[in-house]
């Protein structure tokens, strides 16, 4: 998705959620809620994001860059926050428990409850 296409539907893109999406193949071979990063945090740390955004059931698979974009924007508009943490270690090793665990069709990502937050 284009940086002209990205600001266009910015405020409408979303993480999963398994009361509006179902699980679609964006590309990996099987079907994804969401593809989660570990990249640095903006504010210092590590935070986990998706890089697969929702609209309108409709799954879009970001670049890495696009992703970070969109997890800001999403935090600012919202008020919710991704998971942090001090290190990328702990943060993948979040991000495949998650998965291993049904991911976001058991508990969304925003205002997940393990990591750390930094307000």
């Amino acid at each position: 998705m284009g940086n002209a296409l990205l600001d266009m539907y910015s405020l409408y893109l979303r993480p999963f959620d398994p009361e509006s999406d179902a699980p679609r193949d964006v590309g990996l071979g099987w079907p994804s809620t969401e593809y989660l990063m570990t990249e640095e945090a903006p504010d210092g740390g590590f935070w986990n994001i998706p890089s697969v955004w929702w609209r309108d059931g409709e799954a879009f698979r970001l670049s890495p860059e696009q992703a970070m974009e969109m997890a800001l924007r999403y935090e600012q508009v919202t008020g919710k926050k991704f998971p942090r943490f001090d290190d990328s270690g702990a943060g993948s090793f979040s991000a495949m428990n998650r998965s291993a665990m049904g991911g976001a069709m058991n508990n969304p990502l925003a205002g997940y409850l393990h990591g750390r937050n930094r307000n």
